[in-house]
């Protein structure tokens, strides 16, 4: 059955497109299933009559209130949108006029919030919080970043690029030694070339770790003891602690424990070594030793004088005679400061004032007068007969090559030139095959 009404025009009278779609709707059947056509009939018939003075919200609005409402909000959003297009503009044209200054980078946060120390008599709002904004970073423009994405990749790196090996694999270093080694020496040898074999920057670092008569003089077959770097190789003759074994070659006591090459860890500097053992002083520094080559020798009638003609070092003198060095010491006035060790001193030390005179230890003939290489600076080496005197770090010579001299002649004046930590006489006694003698044998001092 149907709820509404059928509508019939009235002759000449146009109906309005509600009442034709309502005209044209099919009747509503008891047995329609369509429940919204049915309930949609109900609601209008049951709907309460409107008045003007009605303010309920739950009122249904009218089609011309609906479409009144949408055109406010209509244009509420396009002002809105004109805003905010308006501001956008005057940003961009506050930032073209006032560029910004980028302050150098700093590991600083972006923004730093402060809050002020608020003294008890202050007031709250007298010291408000505060805002340090942190440093501004350039961004590229639209156009720049998409010409970037459309730029295809490069066949090849440019100049100076990182490449990345597409096969990985560890790069290890030369195994440094860890151990003293021996080198026998071998003809056309120097001291200084065998450093410079084996990385040593001091080649003193040879003389300060073997025994001088294995370099003095140097003689192929000699086994010389190779430090893995710069430093002493001590040899222990009496107990000694380490505090006081780096104090004699300059170094910090742990420079000798923390050493891979001794096997100390775990001592300190109290720690007492005991004789025999070989401890590596590495970056120790000890004197710079003196050391000579051997003469070349020209007219030796024996194995135990020296007579003829005798060449030293450039020196060429006619040798005859002699007494041996023990007729005087060499000066008056000096304070005793080294002797003889043997493999480590070659002489003896007397400290004096530079100037104080030098005298010849014995009669016999000057086979040389100047300047030594070998650290000795200025240097006098007489010939006694059977064996050789050696006066260094003369601060001036008296004598000449050649000349014979008497006992007490003066040779020189006491300095400091050479291998010399001071104003000392450096006095050497050798025999005639240039072989080290302790001069204490011959002179007491």
């Amino acid at each position: 059955m149907n709820d509404e009404p059928h509508i019939t025009p009235e002759p000449g009278q146009p109906l309005s497109l509600e009442d034709r779609l309502r005209a044209e709707e099919p009747p509503v059947l008891d047995e329609d299933t369509s429940p919204s056509r049915r309930l949609a009939a109900r609601l209008q018939a049951e709907e309460p009559p409107f008045s003007a003075d009605d303010t309920a919200p739950s009122r249904a609005v009218t089609r011309r209130g609906a479409e009144r409402s949408w055109g406010v909000l209509s244009v509420v959003m396009v002002l809105g949108a004109l805003t905010m297009v308006v501001v956008a503009v005057l940003i961009w044209l506050n930032e073209e006029e006032s560029p910004v200054v980028l302050p150098s980078p700093q590991p600083t946060a972006i923004a730093q919030v402060f809050t002020p120390t608020v003294s008890p008599t202050s007031s709250p709002t007298s010291a408000p919080e505060t805002v340090e904004e942190g440093p501004l970073f350039p961004t590229a423009a639209a156009d720049e970043i998409a010409a970037a994405l459309l730029t295809p990749v490069p066949a090849q790196p440019a100049e100076r690029a990182l490449l990345r090996q597409s096969a990985p694999f560890t790069i290890r270093p030369a195994t440094a030694r860890t151990r003293v080694i021996q080198y026998t020496v071998k003809d056309g040898d120097t001291l200084e070339s065998i450093a410079a074999q084996f990385g040593l920057k001091d080649f003193y670092t040879l003389i300060w770790s073997n025994k001088s008569s294995k370099y003095n003089p140097l003689r192929p077959g000699v086994q010389l003891n190779i430090l893995p770097e710069d430093g002493v190789y001590h040899e222990v003759t009496d107990p000694i602690r380490i505090a006081d074994l780096a104090r004699q070659y300059e170094v910090d006591p742990y420079a000798i424990i923390d050493s891979e090459y001794n096997d100390l860890f775990g001592a300190t500097p109290d720690t007492i070594l005991p004789p025999g053992l070989f401890v590596v002083v590495p970056g120790g520094k000890a004197e710079r030793e003196l050391f000579l080559p051997r003469p070349v020798s020209v007219g030796a009638t024996s194995g135990t004088t020296i007579s003829g003609t005798y060449t030293l070092w450039g020196c060429t003198a006619e040798v005859s005679g002699g007494s041996p060095p023990w007729s005087r010491r060499p000066l008056d006035n000096y304070k005793w400061v080294r002797g003889f060790a043997p493999g480590g001193h070659t002489g003896v030390d007397l400290s004096a004032k530079v100037g104080e005179p030098v005298y010849a230890a014995g009669a016999g003939t000057v086979v040389y007068a100047g300047w030594s290489d070998g650290g000795y600076g200025n240097v006098v080496v007489i010939a006694h007969g059977s064996t050789f005197s050696l006066y260094g770090h003369l601060s001036r010579i008296t004598v000449r090559c050649g000349q014979q001299v008497s006992a007490g002649t003066q040779v020189g004046a006491v300095g400091n030139t050479g291998n010399s930590s001071g104003p000392h006489l450096h006095f050497e006694i050798r025999d005639v095959d240039w072989n080290l003698q302790d001069p204490r044998n011959y002179i007491a001092f």
